[in-house]
């Protein structure tokens, strides 16, 4: 696994309207480091445009998986470079009919909590909630944050919920100064009170997430 050095994209940042986010299962640790590569090759050959923001490529770190997530000016300028750059398929992993089905999911981020300290994040932990519809979007984030979710964690960093465009999934981009701080968490009482206040909502079903470190990252001309 290579952790780049690069800080984490920043997630607030006020001229991205919109964040997509594409998870591959890759199997093994061998596979994961081929399939980064060829990500990252694809898109350094490819003529961004200056609605684009960010490109990073992360990788899982029990080796299974690669996450991408871009930002962009807005969706439409996505959808333009998509139609004339779609994606390819990873060599030994994906055919072109698996290419053709990896339109990243869209997002647009909706509330933060930074009050973490000092110390930088090392790694990301992105848990999914699938919602039915948008009013539970915004209540199961207005719940977490001005309730369990609002107190700090040592090794928690940032929490960025962001909503997807079609109203039924919410993510949260948490950062973590280790993985070994977000397993405290999970252990914690502030874990079960986090859940439980899903659990209280309806509607919202927890579909968990992995933890991953940042391989390599891409920045457009307005970064």
């Amino acid at each position: 696994m290579t952790v780049s050095s690069a800080p984490l994209p920043r997630m607030d940042r006020p001229d991205a309207d919109i964040v997509l986010v594409s998870r591959r299962f890759v199997g093994d640790r061998d596979r994961q480091k081929g399939a980064v590569e060829s990500i990252m090759a694809h898109w350094s050959s490819l003529p961004l445009p200056a609605e684009f923001r960010s490109l990073s490529c992360f990788e899982s770190i029990d080796g299974e998986h690669v996450m991408t997530i871009s930002q962009w000016a807005d969706e439409s300028s996505f959808d333009e470079f998509s139609k004339a750059h779609p994606p390819l398929p990873i060599p030994g992993l994906e055919t072109e009919a698996d290419a053709g089905r990896l339109r990243p999911q869209v997002f647009r981020r909706y509330r933060s909590n930074t009050s973490g300290g000092a110390e930088d994040a090392v790694c990301v932990v992105t848990p999914v909630f699938d919602v039915d519809g948008p009013e539970r979007q915004r209540q199961a984030v207005d719940a977490l944050l001005d309730g369990p979710l609002g107190e700090s964690f040592p090794g928690l960093k940032a929490m960025h919920f962001h909503l997807s465009t079609d109203g039924v999934h919410v993510l949260n981009y948490a950062e973590w100064t280790s993985a070994d701080a977000h397993r405290a968490f999970l252990e914690s009482e502030l874990s079960s009170r986090a859940f439980t206040t899903l659990q209280g909502l309806g509607g919202v079903r927890g579909l968990g997430g992995k933890c991953y470190v940042l391989h390599h990252q891409l920045t457009g001309s307005a970064s």
